[in-house]
């Protein structure tokens, strides 16, 4: 308040010295205007300095709230807000919306959504946070391109670049790479977005390689060719426990055991199929005790001709695949090795049962933040309370009442990375990401999850009441500029111009 008043006074005393000398000028022609330009010149001058505020009445729909979430984005106030003023009914929500835990404590209300456009960049990402050795990592989304610009996506791992696709300007794509990693253990590989040598985007892809089980595989060959010789290589050089058998004239056969010890193969029967995992074998070589087998949940891939396309069924608890492909072996001698891999660990991966795992669980939200609340969402096979703890901090179990064996629990990440999680102790890995790791997927989620929330919300009939409101505002500078700027260019052109102008007519 002192400051405004040492302002006033100042330019009060401004004024008045360029008033004075106005009127002290000895042409007294245009001096009623020099003093109005004056006194505006001073007065602009204050306004500049000083914010003046003026009250307007507007008229607003009553209990309605306008909650922008890329401005107000902090749920809590909002909370906090609605419990202090009971009277809102409705919410009109701007900007990306909200996520579902969020939504779903606004249930009681009327909301409407008012969404920004969609956000540039990769909007949806998916990859397993799991594989084998020896299988493929696929990892597929969405890339938005909103700019003028084309996009180059590339799928970077151990420093080299691994896979790369190229994007149009103004153009939404799916993408899918494809890499079978080398190493064990966790991994990071990142997708980079670049625009010529602008780097627009790094997106984090963490996940896991586990050892490859011990998978027993009994080869059946009705006559020996080049596709159960290149298969034996490929089966040996990644650790597969091959027993091979090949039939050379009737009730004679020739044996060969790679990586596993010696049986007898003569009989194919169900002490020795009980071992195996998977049979691969010609047609003519099936038997009903490899079909018990199967029944009993072995996994069966025969090499059938006349068929049109591979294709997978159940049999009892085990599976069955065919397939017509006889002569993969042409992609080894052709160099066509990933293509060779991922073809036989495709048919590997549908013909083997999978084992039932006594736990699973799931982290929600998709991309866990640091020092953001996430969800653990666990499934047992029994519905005894577990043990959970998130890098050694117990975490406090919720029984689903309509599922018993569905538990959850909360926490909030501390640090970016591998983080460690016990259930049961059995030990298990998430990634914590950075709050700006996947931004745009982030804020598209929370487009989708908003604007499917208001369109299956019930609707409610509200009075369409308005109430009338005082508002403060504050009288633009803009003004005050536009007629300080005015006032002293007129004065200084009567001086410059006028005034000579003047003296030179009287003299």
């Amino acid at each position: 308040m002192e400051f405004n008043y040492g302002v006033m006074l100042v330019c009060l005393a401004f004024t008045v010295f360029i008033i004075g000398k106005e009127i002290q000028r000895t042409d007294k022609s245009r001096l009623i205007i020099r003093v109005l330009a004056s006194i505006l010149l001073g007065t602009s001058f204050a306004l500049l300095i000083l914010p003046i505020h003026y009250l307007i009445k507007k008229e607003k729909p009553a209990g309605e709230l306008n909650y922008d979430t890329e401005r107000n984005n902090h749920f809590a106030d909002l909370n906090y807000h609605l419990k202090a003023h009971p009277e809102i009914k409705k919410i009109n929500i701007y900007g990306y919306g909200l996520n579902s835990e969020e939504l779903i404590k606004l249930k009681d209300f009327q909301l409407s959504f008012h969404p920004l456009a969609g956000p540039s960049g990769i909007i949806s990402a998916s990859w397993p946070m799991k594989i084998k050795a020896s299988e493929q990592l696929n990892v597929q989304g969405i890339y938005n391109n909103t700019t003028h610009k084309a996009v180059k996506l590339k799928l970077l791992g151990l420093g080299i670049s691994l896979d790369s696709v190229m994007l149009k300007a103004n153009t939404k794509l799916n993408f899918s790479f494809s890499i079978q990693p080398k190493q064990i253990g966790k991994a990071i590989f990142n997708i980079v977005a670049m625009q010529g040598k602008d780097t627009v985007s790094i997106e984090p892809v963490p996940f896991e390689v586990e050892p490859k089980e011990s998978i027993s595989v009994l080869i059946l060959a009705s006559s020996p060719d080049f596709e159960y010789k290149f298969l034996k290589k490929w089966l040996f050089e990644n650790q597969y426990a091959v027993a091979f058998r090949s039939q050379i004239s009737k009730n004679k056969y020739n044996t060969e055991f790679l990586n596993r010890n010696v049986v007898n193969l003569n009989q194919i029967h169900q002490d020795l199929l009980k071992s195996i995992d998977l049979v691969i074998c010609d047609e003519d070589e099936l038997s009903p005790e490899i079909f018990k087998a199967v029944n009993n949940g072995m996994g069966l891939i025969v090499r059938k001709a006349g068929k049109i396309k591979t294709d997978s069924r159940l049999y009892g608890m085990g599976k069955i695949v065919t397939t017509p492909i006889t002569s993969t072996y042409e992609w080894q001698l052709a160099g066509k090795l990933v293509e060779y891999s991922r073809f036989w660990s495709l048919l590997f991966a549908k013909s083997l049962r999978k084992k039932l795992e006594s736990q699973s669980f799931e982290i929600v939200p998709q991309w866990p933040t640091i020092n953001e609340k996430a969800r653990l969402i666990l499934s047992l096979s029994d519905t005894k309370p577990p043990l959970i703890a998130v890098n050694e901090i117990k975490i406090a179990p919720r029984q689903n009442m309509e599922l018993p064996f569905v538990w959850d629990g909360v926490f909030w990440p501390k640090t970016v990375g591998w983080t460690n999680i016990s259930i049961n102790q059995k030990t298990e890995s998430i990634y914590t990401y950075e709050v700006e790791d996947w931004i745009a997927a982030k804020k598209n989620a929370k487009l989708q999850h908003t604007a499917n929330f208001v369109a299956n919300q019930p609707k409610r009939d509200l009075k369409d009441n308005k109430v009338e409101t005082v508002i403060t505002e504050e009288l633009s500078k803009w003004w005050a500029f536009i007629v300080f700027l005015a006032t002293i260019s007129f004065l200084w052109y009567e001086k410059r111009f006028l005034h000579l102008r003047s003296r030179d007519r009287t003299s």
